[in-house]
């Protein structure tokens, strides 16, 4: 079973477009034929089955035909985020054992050899073997590694996380009815491929769809997609959709030929969700994504009450909470097809990680009466002030909410005796008043619980963020 020959088998003989980048539009044959090309390539110089690939590239038509290339081999693909720190990227090759890394010229250290172009491609690639012995990863029933990918986690333990080409089939089975692709569609791109490539780049593309790649700097692009595509589904982004609420760039019309937007990668602030809707007369579908997971979650209801949920499970999916509160909230466990095979570092199946099949998200939630499930935070960031816990998103999205703060993070101040008090950095959306503190705790007051309400407020210029745009939280 291998990931690219099924991309094959479902495309056949169609011969729409599979990539608008920069101005470009390649068709699913040409696309095949350069992968072809660049496998016969990467083949030559030394790529082999069983080995691991580093990639660290721009997003762009290059970057997808490169990584099916390296599919088709049945090696392995070890994602490398342009927007990691120099830390990182110094360290991750060694940590995980990459045989091979491939850049383009942007992120060419000088000792990599240029690798021959494939027809269609435009901007070269540059290619390196770092060690030559292969370091099989052995999974269960014959399954072959397509992907170890690294999180973006707050903590530094990142464990690697190992799919095979089965896994990622299941998976990208499994989301399609939550996006409902179709083919001949053009879907905007917005994201780092590094982060999100294994679920919908190759949902994409198995369904024929037509990817937009935006590029950078990403308003323009975004700009010049709108004008020139009758772009059918997007796929970004809160701070995505926060631009196109507030900027007169994209007036409520552009979207006339849009059927879905959904926000993933990070939580979607009731704010932003309410900001879109009254421009653009529609709602946001908020995404629930987990790497070790999928895509188990798609919110696409119109229901008001439901538009801080990520919705109800897809149907292959089951949900548990484990040791629910009196209100509800607890662990959310969740199991189904395409979950990872194994942890890396150090080496674990997933079996002897998921009791019964269950994965521990780490995410504390509540499922309300029609099994919606809202997401409140994570279980390591909860916040216990007297015995009673206090979840940072439910304060972050009253916060968020007034109309002075663009955005905030809440975390636990320890103090001796009470365990911790919960604080609050502001990023203010405008200059603030005399007296603004006083402003938000009455705002807080208003909608929470009074031990939920933060003891102190300070301003910052902006928070932290991993790479992959998550709010980097106070361990």
């Amino acid at each position: 079973m291998n990931v690219f020959e099924q991309i094959v088998r479902e495309i056949g003989e169609y011969d729409g477009t599979a990539v608008i980048d920069r101005g470009r539009r390649i068709s699913y044959p040409q696309l095949l034929q350069s992968v072809r090309s660049c496998a016969a390539r990467l083949s030559g110089a030394g790529l082999k089955p069983g080995m691991r690939a580093g990639i660290i590239a721009e997003d762009s038509f290059e970057y997808i035909a490169l990584s099916l290339a390296v599919l088709s081999l049945n090696a392995a693909i070890v994602p490398l985020s342009t927007r990691a720190s120099a830390e990182e990227l110094r360290n991750m090759p060694e940590k995980v054992g990459i045989n091979v890394l491939l850049c383009d010229a942007a992120h060419r250290r000088g000792d990599e050899a240029e690798l021959p172009s494939p027809d269609f491609f435009r901007d070269p690639f540059f290619f390196r073997i770092r060690d030559p012995e292969i370091r099989p990863v052995k999974l269960p029933d014959g399954r072959i590694p397509a992907f170890i990918r690294f999180s973006s986690g707050t903590t530094g333990e990142n464990k690697g996380v190992v799919l095979s080409h089965q896994a990622v089939l299941e998976r990208t089975d499994a989301c399609a009815p939550g996006l409902g692709v179709v083919r001949g569609e053009h879907v905007l791109w917005v994201l780092d491929m590094a982060f999100h490539f294994v679920v919908t780049i190759l949902l994409f593309l198995r369904k024929g769809a037509a990817l937009v790649i935006c590029g950078r700097p990403i308003e323009s692009g975004m700009r010049e997609a709108f004008r020139n595509v009758p772009l059918s589904l997007l796929y970004a982004t809160p701070y995505h959709y926060r631009l196109m609420a507030h900027s007169d760039d994209f007036p409520p019309e552009c979207l006339r030929t849009v059927r879905l937007a959904v926000s993933t990668a990070m939580k979607l602030d009731a704010a932003d969700g309410e900001a879109f809707r009254k421009k653009f007369g529609r709602p946001l579908a908020q995404a629930y994504g987990i790497i070790e997971i999928g895509l188990p979650c798609v919110n696409a209801s119109a229901d008001p009450a439901k538009a801080a949920s990520v919705g109800a499970l897809q149907e292959a999916f089951d949900v548990q909470i484990l040791n629910p509160d009196s209100e509800g909230k607890g662990e959310i466990l969740i199991r189904g097809p395409g979950m990872f095979d194994a942890y890396l570092n150090p080496f674990r199946l997933r079996s002897e990680v998921c009791p019964d099949g269950w994965f521990r998200t780490g995410d504390v939630g509540r499922l309300d009466a029609d099994r919606f499930l809202f997401i409140l935070g994570r279980s390591k960031n909860v916040i216990v002030f007297a015995g009673m816990k206090i979840f940072p998103y439910e304060v972050e999205a009253v916060l968020n909410a007034h109309p002075w703060v663009k955005e905030s993070r809440v975390s636990g101040l320890p103090v001796a005796g009470f365990g911790e008090l919960p604080v609050a950095e502001i990023v203010p959306e405008t200059p603030l008043p005399p007296g603004w503190e006083n402003e938000l705790r009455r705002c807080c007051i208003s909608r929470l619980a009074l031990y939920k309400v933060p003891k102190s407020f300070s301003i910052v210029p902006s928070l932290p963020r991993t790479a992959s745009g998550k709010l980097l939280r106070r361990n």
